[in-house]
């Protein structure tokens, strides 16, 4: 069975719903927090006012993440922006492989197999916007690299939890539609 095809309108409705969902506050917080403990990038120290940075920064990054991806390149790409729960008629092996795969494959509109150009080149144009609001210090390729790749280990580890989460929430009724 094929989704529904949607327009460019819906995946920026779609963009913005995930940059603004609760969940995706507690990733921000998640994130900041993370880099806060290991005194991480941005490299703003270790006091309370550099954990309301990592913050501020972290959720500049994922808002740019989302519209870049889901607004502009998808749209421009053709790539559905969905994340399909394959559910648990497949493996626990096949889930996981599944969903820390989706960073790099995604669907095209017409539902076939592709690489996650989307998602990969909103990553580089967020990761370059970093260098306009992180400190001087982080401003170089190694940083750059490594915020990249971060992204898309977080993304990775966001598809998993969505995948085996989903039907959690659903016996709960959270977000189950009548």
């Amino acid at each position: 069975m094929r989704a529904q095809n949607l327009a460019a309108h819906d995946k920026m409705l779609i963009g913005l719903e995930d940059v603004y969902s609760p969940l995706n506050f507690g990733g921000i917080i998640a994130a900041a927090g993370y880099e806060q403990l290991r005194n991480g990038q941005p490299n703003y120290g270790t006091d309370r006012g550099a954990f309301g940075e990592r913050l501020g920064a972290a959720g500049i990054r994922d808002t740019a993440q989302g519209v870049f991806t889901d607004a502009i390149y998808a749209p421009l790409l053709h790539e559905d922006p969905r994340y399909y729960v394959e559910g648990s008629q497949y493996s626990l092996l096949h889930r996981a492989l599944y969903a820390v795969t989706r960073p790099v494959i995604t669907r095209t509109d017409s539902g076939h197999a592709t690489i996650n150009a989307a998602l990969l080149l909103g990553y580089v144009s967020a990761t370059a916007l970093n260098n306009a609001y992180y400190p001087p210090v982080n401003r170089n390729v190694r940083d750059n690299a490594e915020a990249f790749a971060g992204s898309i280990g977080g993304s990775a580890l966001g598809f998993f939890l969505t995948e085996f989460t989903s039907s959690l929430w659903g016996n709960l009724h959270f977000g189950h539609k009548q």
